[in-house]
């Protein structure tokens, strides 16, 4: 039996088929590394909007608590005494000269 020698389409066409998978892998190579910031901008873009989910639930809670106060006699009987200048029947008020 004859060992076969390589013919030079055969090496041709071992070329271009390496070269070819070559080229796949550059390409594969780029769009990884594209994908990879991209999923790097995503992170930031989650942080971010967590950031602001935890900032929107502290508010309110804020408001939930500023809610409630409305409600209590308290905070109606300031309101009306410092923003409407309101008094009870039975008091008196000094103002100061000018």
């Amino acid at each position: 039996m004859k060992k076969q020698t390589p013919t030079r389409a055969n090496r041709t066409g071992v070329a271009a088929i390496l070269f070819i998978v070559f080229l796949l892998l550059v390409v594969l190579a780029v769009q990884s590394r594209q994908l990879m910031k991209k999923n790097e901008g995503f992170e930031l873009k989650k942080a971010e909007l967590s950031q602001q989910i935890q900032d929107e639930e502290i508010r309110a809670d804020e408001l939930k608590q500023m809610e409630e106060k409305v409600d209590t006699d308290e905070y109606i009987e300031k309101i009306a005494r410092d923003k409407l200048g309101l008094v009870y029947e039975d008091e008196v008020v000094y103002k100061a000269g000018e």
